[in-house]
């Protein structure tokens, strides 16, 4: 046996390069969030995260930070110190994203993050987008990573383009969007563009790499099941517009990859952003810079069904093999 008093000591300080980072969606109409279980989930392949948790990439610049405030119940004569409490429980996360996409553009946007759909011709130019290409219907046999069309269908759509897969606009009000919620409407709109509302909000996008002679294959899995009731339409481009009044909720988890030490998880049940859009100035070889995007979320509460106590993160710490605890 090694008398050596440092010798599982020194695997007990985690250390490590590059933090990674997911997301999923939150239901928002019931608050329903997306658990991490720390005793099933903790070693998942970091290339291949557990559905329904969405891969943001490496972040830069991870920084956490409690802002509770602290407060004490005093008695007696001398307002001893009887008991303290926590008031107003707060948290902020912060951190730059390496990579562009449409989630990474909604978390640092904060506000609807839009799909500008391909136009029909010869038409006004709209910030958002005119009167869009009349959407293609979803076929039976489509699954999350394949859309069945109609011959005629596939004709408009080519490999390496974007699509949004969602169900038409009819008046309805409250969150919209399949998987995640794209937006939030107050009152019925109307008007000939309406009807594609929903695919112009919405998060289950994916490119196509590939077709048939009835389907267009999918790059990644959609984040919903594709069904009958839906359409599709070619997305030129992603657009964010600040000051709009809808804010982004997702469930987050950091995961600090170890070089050594054992991996740490940071999981924030509910998240919504801190700040409007931004970006951080990356230079290369001048003239050449980068564009990093600056994200800073703010956590709300959920409550943990094991006790009912109120939560904003939970921190997870999986020792490495051997390391003493």
């Amino acid at each position: 046996m090694s008398t050596n008093p440092y010798s599982k000591r020194s695997q007990m300080a985690p250390a490590a390069r590059v933090v990674r980072a997911y997301a999923a969606p939150v239901d928002r109409l019931y608050g329903d969030t997306v658990p991490f279980d720390p005793a099933t989930q903790s070693n998942f392949d970091l290339d291949a995260p557990p559905p329904p948790w969405i891969d943001l990439g490496w972040v830069e610049n991870f920084q956490r930070a409690a802002t509770t405030k602290y407060a004490e119940l005093r008695t007696g004569p001398r307002s001893n110190v009887a008991a303290q409490y926590r008031a107003q429980p707060e948290a902020h996360v912060s951190f730059d994203l390496l990579s562009w996409g449409k989630l990474q553009l909604a978390l640092s946007g904060g506000s609807q993050q839009m799909n500008v759909l391909a136009e029909q011709p010869a038409l006004p130019p709209q910030p958002s987008g005119g009167l869009a290409v009349p959407a293609s219907p979803v076929q039976s046999g489509s699954t999350p990573t394949e859309i069945v069309l109609t011959a005629d269908q596939l004709a408009g759509y080519n490999v390496g383009d974007i699509v949004a897969v969602d169900v038409d606009y009819n008046g309805e009000t409250g969150y919209l969007g399949a998987g995640a919620s794209g937006t939030y409407v107050a009152s019925p709109l109307g008007g000939p563009s309406s009807v594609d509302l929903v695919r112009r909000m919405t998060f289950n996008v994916a490119r196509v790499c590939g077709k048939t002679t009835s389907s267009l294959q999918l790059a990644q899995a959609l984040i919903a099941q594709p069904t009958t009731a839906m359409g599709v339409q070619k997305v030129v481009a992603l657009v964010d517009r600040e000051g709009s009044s809808f804010f982004q909720e997702w469930a987050c988890l950091f995961i600090v990859a170890p070089d050594s030490g054992g991996r740490t998880c940071f999981y924030y049940p509910r998240l919504q952003p801190a700040a409007s859009a931004a970006e951080a100035r990356l230079e290369f070889a001048a003239p050449l810079f980068s564009h990093r995007l600056h994200v800073s979320l703010r956590a709300l509460p959920s409550t943990d069904s094991n006790d009912n106590e109120t939560v904003l993160c939970y921190r997870s710490y999986f020792p490495t093999t051997n390391a003493g605890v």
